[in-house]
């Protein structure tokens, strides 16, 4: 688990980094190595990673282009937190 942290708390950094057009080949580096070696083959959040990761290399001199692509990162991001699963309609602490 603490493998998978450390990729989400750096994929949110470049998520950010690209929207706000402060993203520099290096961060996307070091965030494609830790999806590569710390995450398995077929994640949802390594495969968005690496679809990132290539797309910066031809898309990295247009802004607009960048702020979506760190959108999308974002948003599986998210989705690999699961922020927007449904809760449970009764929780067990609770309830009893």
């Amino acid at each position: 688990m603490a493998d998978r942290t450390t990729v989400l708390f750096a994929a949110t950094a470049v998520s950010l980094s690209a929207r706000t057009g402060g993203l520099t080949q290096h961060a996307v580096d070091d965030l494609r190595t830790k999806a590569e070696e710390l995450l398995e083959r077929g994640d949802d959040l390594r495969l968005a990673v690496l679809a990132f990761a290539t797309m910066w290399e031809e898309y990295h001199r247009d802004a607009y282009a960048m702020e979506k692509l760190g959108e999308s990162l974002g948003r599986a991001v998210e989705a690999a937190l699961n922020r927007n699963a449904p809760q449970p309609r009764f929780r067990r602490d609770i309830d009893g």
